[in-house]
């Protein structure tokens, strides 16, 4: 009996990093709720997740809040201008496809390309902000060049985002299915998924001792 509810007990574990998740993501809901805030949440987010992948065991609340704070003013400043660069370039591309025309068709095919690229940088910069210490310069150009050099990666992440597009607008049902999942252990979950995938980047970048640290 003692073997069963022992931390090395796989289902044990698997009981442990489930109500991390769940945690995690309640704390992350709570965080974003100013909306000016979602930038500094996503990388406590990314800090968290990319802990828990490498197996550091951290305290969630405790580590979510500090990493929050750490990168507060740093992430709010890259949340409100990807905002900003985002809805420039939206309206840009609806102003483009409602004029009609064989030129506009181009103009709104390169928009959708540039927005295609800003979001793969986006995917990138939060993690990156999280887990090196650079300035914001630095983060968003090591985002665009990262999204472009691990490509693969990039893509895979994407397709995952494009089914969560899609399940939300198939249908009610799995609109609020995937609403309803969020709310439990969506935004921790996907965050995990994705920290799999950074984690695999950031080692070809980590100094030799942070490397052996994470193996």
């Amino acid at each position: 009996m003692s073997r069963l509810f022992s931390l090395e007990n796989p289902f044990m574990q698997f009981l442990s990093k489930v109500c991390d998740m769940l945690i995690l993501n309640v704390v992350f809901i709570f965080s974003c709720i100013p909306l000016f805030t979602i930038g500094a949440s996503l990388s406590a987010l990314n800090t968290i997740a990319l802990k828990l992948v490498r197996r550091e065991e951290p305290y969630i609340v405790k580590g979510f809040f500090k990493a929050f704070a750490a990168n507060f003013k740093q992430s709010t400043i890259v949340w409100l201008l990807s905002v900003a660069v985002f809805l420039f370039f939206r309206y840009d591309y609806i102003i483009a496809a409602s004029v009609g025309g064989t030129m506009f068709r181009v103009i709104q095919l390169l928009l959708l390309m540039i927005i295609l690229v800003f979001a793969a940088a986006f995917l990138y910069v939060f993690p990156i902000i999280s887990h090196y210490i650079c300035t914001t310069k630095q983060a968003v150009r090591n985002a665009f060049l990262m999204s472009i050099g691990h490509l693969p990666y990039t893509l895979i992440m994407f397709a995952y985002f494009a089914l969560i597009g899609f399940l939300l607008t198939a249908s009610t049902t799995t609109f609020g299915l995937v609403i309803a999942i969020s709310m439990i252990c969506g935004f921790s979950v996907t965050a995990y998924m994705c920290c799999i995938l950074f984690n695999r980047i950031f080692k070809k970048y980590d100094p030799e001792e942070e490397k052996e640290a994470a193996e």
